[in-house]
């Protein structure tokens, strides 16, 4: 390599550098749904991650956009962490914070991650009845109750969904989690 060409790339790579230090990207807050839209229909889920993490952990925001987030991120933690900054900020959330919730918890179930399943479930039937999943999100809750060996509380969060009108769809598999916790109790 000559030394001109050494000197120019090094330059590029200060001024680089400088330009990053004074606008880092995690400053930028105005995340645009079409854009992030875009990368979710595309597959660009890792693009769709990167630049929506920080706008919804930072400030004001599309709530679909964490919808889209939710639906993308990999990693469960990286969910609950920004979920616990956007109700952190305020306890009084939107319908469409709780159908993020709702993905949340499929997924948890899913994945086994009780303990956060657990807490978003408990926060999602005490404050989510404004979600159109409310019915499918508490049920999702009690069967992550169920699996984590928690019987009575599982029991008493059906008790709480039997009020709430469901389909036949979710009537039924509520009937077979009462079963499944019917049988728990004649073992012991």
């Amino acid at each position: 390599m000559r030394p001109y060409t050494f000197i120019k790339s090094f330059s590029r790579a200060v001024i680089l550098i400088f330009i990053f230090h004074i606008f880092p990207f995690d400053r930028i807050s105005a995340v645009d749904f079409d854009q992030v839209y875009e990368y979710y229909k595309k597959g660009n889920y890792d693009i769709l991650v990167r630049v929506s993490r920080p706008a919804l952990r930072s400030g004001e925001f599309d709530y679909k956009i964490l919808l889209l987030y939710v639906a993308s991120e990999a990693s469960l933690e990286e969910i609950d962490k920004t979920l616990l900054s956007i109700y952190g900020r305020s306890k009084e959330q939107p319908a469409i914070f709780y159908n993020s919730v709702f993905l949340f918890l499929e997924r948890a179930l899913v994945l086994e991650a009780y303990e956060s399943g657990a807490r978003w479930g408990k926060i999602f039937m005490s404050k989510g009845e404004s979600s159109v999943r409310y019915s499918e999100g508490v049920y999702t809750y009690a069967c992550i109750l169920y699996s984590s060996q928690e019987y009575e509380a599982a029991n008493s969060v059906l008790d709480k969904i039997k009020s709430v009108p469901s389909d036949s769809k979710l009537g039924k598999r509520i009937r077979i989690l009462e079963m499944n916790l019917d049988k728990k109790k004649e073992e012991k």
